[in-house]
């Protein structure tokens, strides 16, 4: 009888452990399946925005031997290159390569968002608030490979330290050298680690509040912050290619004027939505009387202050900055939407019907689809007029070149022929950059259809009529909204 009890004692033990591990894995599998429904419509995309193009241009063209910021030329800092180049490297040079590994940071922020939610107010919030971090990334322009997708991962993982190891010192550590992974991928998330390093310092104080102790960790925790930036520029200064990097990295993007600014008239628009989802969550935490974490809450509600300064730490702020604020409003939204009670389910259907509604799927995906198609015949032109002759796209996705088999030289972005924010911060005179393209009698050049469209640009009066001078019009389309045309030289 005891054998027979005792048997069943394990096997219930082994049902219970077989229970705890469902419970673990069907949110991760739920939270996938999401981040599939939200993102799988931009898979076979080339041009899901202009920037991730460009990256994969990059990440491909380090695979064959070139060197960011030497044979070919950016700013933004090599961690994101190198996200592009791995993602090639396993999955081919295809967009969908990258597109593959962003479906995997999505999924990864959505689930850091999750964990967190889940310690504040139960699972099923949890699930709510990974559901409106999937829609906020495709609201706010991050459908493709931004940025600020993938440094939103890391930057959530330092939140879940902070928030569940607080004042351990290994975790906080870990939390810094994220914080430095981070800013490998975007340097404008300087702010959010800095105030990320003051609330470890503040937990370290609270541990043991020894001044000269505190210091000594406050430099230790900067050392692992800069760490990773340190070492790509020693590994660029091993390469006699340090000078390179450092003006790319560190003094370029000083040069650039101030053209949208951080406050264009689209921004209330922009970041209206995000400050009223934070702003309602804090309502509900200070007026409806639910029991919740506060230092836990008080930790998000500064990461929320260090992702804004991030955002508006660059001169010129462009609306998909805005991305990074999703995961901040809406933890901060929690009170709001914790599905526990009653109201809180109306607040979170209110929000995720708002958030479905400002992702703007049948538009979106009716879009790409009509992007897709002027890719296409833009490529099919160029093949049938034979790639020989080279190709030079001063406006549209830097995929045209992979596309066709061409190259885009050192300078292959667009916007750094045509971006009035760009003229004078590329180390070479922008004028004499696209004089020198022009010269090259490139086959086909691809331009605005009106250059008047872009009245910023220094350099679109001078294409424009090298245009109507030697070349005729092959091809028109919309590509991400801008009104293209392919030109053939005569």
């Amino acid at each position: 009888m005891a054998t027979i009890m005792a048997t069943g004692a394990l096997a219930q033990g082994d049902e219970t452990r077989r229970g705890e591990r469902a419970a673990a894995w069907w949110p991760a599998l739920a939270i996938l399946l999401m981040a599939l429904a939200c993102r799988l419509w931009w898979f076979g995309n080339p041009a899901t925005d202009l920037d991730a193009p460009f990256y994969s241009y990059v990440g491909n063209a380090m695979l064959h031997g070139q060197l960011p910021y030497v044979d070919v030329w950016d700013r933004k800092p090599i961690g994101l290159f190198l996200i592009y180049a791995a993602a090639h490297a396993a999955f081919g040079p295809g967009a969908n390569a990258y597109l593959t590994v962003a479906l995997g940071f999505a999924w990864g922020g959505a689930f850091l968002t999750f964990l967190i939610a889940r310690r504040l107010a139960g699972q099923g919030t949890g699930l709510v608030c990974a559901a409106l971090y999937l829609l906020g990334l495709d609201a706010y322009g991050s459908r493709g490979g931004q940025s600020e997708l993938f440094f939103a991962v890391p930057c959530l993982a330092m939140a879940w330290l902070l928030v569940v190891r607080r004042g351990s010192f290994r975790a906080l550590a870990l939390a810094m050298l994220l914080g430095g992974i981070a800013i490998q991928i975007k340097y404008s998330v300087a702010p959010f680690c800095a105030v990320a390093g003051l609330i470890a310092l503040v937990q370290r104080w609270q541990v043991y509040r020894r001044p000269l102790r505190l210091g000594a960790e406050a430099l230790g925790f900067a050392a692992i912050g800069l760490a990773p930036t340190l070492l790509a520029w020693l590994a660029y200064v091993a390469m006699g290619e340090g000078q390179a990097f450092v003006f790319a990295n560190f003094v370029s993007i000083f040069l650039r004027p101030v053209t949208v600014g951080r406050w264009p008239a689209e921004t209330l628009a922009a970041i209206g939505p995000l400050f009223l989802t934070a702003a309602v969550g804090l309502w509900a935490f200070f007026r409806m009387g639910r029991s919740y974490a506060k230092g836990d809450y008080a930790i998000l509600a500064a990461l929320a202050a260090g992702a804004i300064a991030a955002i508006f730490s660059t001169a010129n702020v462009l609306a998909y900055y805005y991305a990074f604020l999703v995961p901040w409003a809406v933890l901060l939204a929690v009170p709001f939407i914790d599905v526990r009670v009653r109201a809180g389910q109306i607040g979170a259907a209110l929000l995720l019907a708002a958030f479905l509604v400002a992702a703007n799927y049948p538009s979106r995906i009716a879009e790409s689809r009509r992007d897709v198609a002027t890719f296409d015949r833009i490529v099919q032109r160029i093949g049938d007029g034979g790639r020989r002759g080279g190709l030079y796209v001063v406006y549209g996705p830097s995929s045209l070149y992979l596309a066709t088999g061409t190259q885009g030289g050192r300078f292959a972005f667009p916007s750094h022929h045509s971006a009035g924010f760009e003229d004078g911060a590329l180390g070479v005179s922008q004028r004499a950059l696209v004089e020198a393209a022009l010269n090259r009698h490139p086959r086909f050049v691809v331009t605005l259809t009106d250059p008047r469209m872009d009245p910023q640009s220094h350099t679109a009066p001078i294409v424009a009529r090298a245009m109507r001078q030697g070349y005729v019009a092959r091809e028109r389309g919309t590509i991400l909204s801008q009104d293209l045309t392919l030109w053939e030289r005569r």
